[in-house]
């Protein structure tokens, strides 16, 4: 009880500025919608599509085969992605989903291990050529193909390989 009151106390100290800006980027909704109208203006027309979701929104992109993208990956789409993420602070996630698969090359590996080599790969380009973005906001995680994108007429019904970067608003996901 004693440490609620002393907690409270501070933050009536604590400048009303300060802690708005902190709810703009972590808490708030504002904070989905705010990001979403940047993200939609900047990533128009590149072929990385934005979409809302509970924690933020998704940067998302999608390629056709995993073993090109890996040894060739396409170095403008992640600089633009870099260029996005150095004007906001909001952490962020890089999420691989591989659903097709060529066997080549790669033969004894799994899509999920694949996918999480190539996820740390991904990050390694945005955080360390330039080093403008602290290595500590982004986040990797390979699902190969356990989050598979739902078939819609827009992709004519086939799941598709998919890089998702996920702008975090909201750190529990509520």
């Amino acid at each position: 009880m004693k440490r609620n009151f002393i907690i409270a106390f501070f933050l009536i100290l604590i400048p009303c500025n300060i802690i708005a800006a902190e709810f703009i980027y972590i808490l708030n909704d504002k904070c989905i919608e705010d990001l979403f109208q940047n993200a939609s203006t900047f990533f128009f027309n590149t072929g990385i599509s934005t979409v809302k979701d509970s924690r933020g929104i998704i940067l998302r992109y999608f390629f056709e085969d995993p073993i090109v993208e890996y040894y060739r990956p396409n170095i403008k789409k992640y600089r633009l992605i870099e260029d996005f993420l150095v004007k906001i602070e909001n952490p962020a996630i890089i999420e691989v989903h591989i659903n097709n698969f060529p066997s080549r090359n790669f033969a004894n590996l799994k899509k999920w291990e694949f996918s999480t080599i190539m996820s740390n790969y991904i990050e390694d380009i945005i955080t360390k050529p330039r080093g403008n973005i602290e290595q500590e906001r982004i986040n990797s995680i390979g699902y190969g193909e356990f989050l598979p994108a739902k078939n819609t007429s827009n992709n004519g019904g086939k799941i598709l390989n998919r890089i998702d970067i996920i702008i975090l608003c909201n750190i529990s996901g509520e």
